[in-house]
């Protein structure tokens, strides 16, 4: 469920980011070229939108490919994997509040990663659903657990249990987040309705569990 759902993830980012900045190029070039044939003169700045769209397609590529495995994750920890992130966010137009009581204290690398991608793909879903770019990000400790929580000011959306036990119907990856904190025996919470703000919340042992560990290392 783990995998699929991260496919799923990286297919909706490709598709809604990557895919159409390329076609934009690739649209523009091809009205420049049929208003340009070969040995015709260019004005200067006619080409300034074509080099605009392919460098927006190489930035959206290394985005992509930074959302694959954050670099800081790995160097880093955590907090500081999860503040680049917001920091790349704000550099976009966001208003995210982060509040970050873990410091430097760091999980094990199993726990570090999954959590990650609970912030990751319920900022994702902020973006693409909940029609605001405001966010709060909480990282904090609960005596041994860790404990997460992502919540926007946007539109909500009726969470049904079932919907979110299966990922049909409701937002992209909820299915997935709720299977990387069961496996690490933890707990996960989506509070939200129509009309009003929606909340996600992780909570899990600094240390995960010995049965969540090695099925994440087996997938």
């Amino acid at each position: 469920m783990v995998q699929e759902e991260e496919r799923r993830r990286l297919a909706y980012e490709v598709h809604d980011g990557l895919t159409q900045v390329a076609v934009a190029a690739y649209q523009h070039l091809e009205h420049f070229a049929s208003r340009h044939p070969t040995g015709s003169t260019v004005a200067e700045g006619e080409i300034d939108r074509a080099l605009t769209f392919v460098r927006q397609t190489v930035e959206e590529a290394r985005r992509v490919i930074e959302g694959l495995k954050p670099a800081a994750l790995d160097d880093f920890g955590l907090a500081k994997a999860v503040k680049m992130r917001v920091a790349d966010l704000e550099a976009g137009g966001w208003e995210v509040d982060l509040e970050d009581t873990l410091g430097e204290e760091r999980p094990s690398r199993e726990v570090e990663t999954p959590l990650y991608r609970v912030v990751q793909e319920a900022l994702t879903n902020v973006r693409k659903h909940a029609c605001t770019n405001k966010a709060r990000v909480t990282l904090s400790r609960r005596g041994a657990n860790i404990r997460i929580e992502v919540r926007d000011k946007g539109c909500g959306f009726t969470a049904s249990p079932a919907a979110a036990v299966d990922g049909m119907g409701e937002r992209v990856g909820l299915a997935g987040m709720r299977e990387r904190v069961t496996l690490l025996r933890g707990k996960f919470e989506v509070t939200s309705n129509v009309g009003s703000r929606t909340s996600i919340v992780a909570e899990v042992p600094l240390a995960g569990s010995e049965q969540g560990v090695e099925a994440i290392r087996a997938g």
